[in-house]
């Protein structure tokens, strides 16, 4: 069976084409994957930072802690009953 030229050159173009395609594709799904890949890292980056400020939060919020801070740091001392004033309405 015999080809013409203009037959030969619409495969090439073709096959140049679907090559093209094959190439674009890799190079998108890389693209892709580069993106998901740093998306994935500041997801646990961001997951990381909770769980810090959530134990921030428990060990500024425990009353030991706010107790121990009020003495040390701001000189406090629990008050004297006769320190004690009712407010009458």
């Amino acid at each position: 069976m015999r080809f013409g030229w203009p037959m030969i050159a619409l495969l090439t173009i073709l096959l140049v084409l679907s090559a093209a395609i094959t190439v674009s594709s890799r190079v998108w799904m890389l693209e892709s994957h580069r993106e998901l890949s740093q998306a994935e890292k500041d997801y646990n980056e961001l997951l990381d930072k909770e769980h810090a400020l959530k134990i921030e939060l428990i060990a500024r919020t425990d009353i030991n802690t706010i107790e121990r801070r009020a003495r040390q740091e701001l000189g406090m001392q629990p008050m004297w009953p006769t320190q004690w004033r009712a407010v009458k309405p």
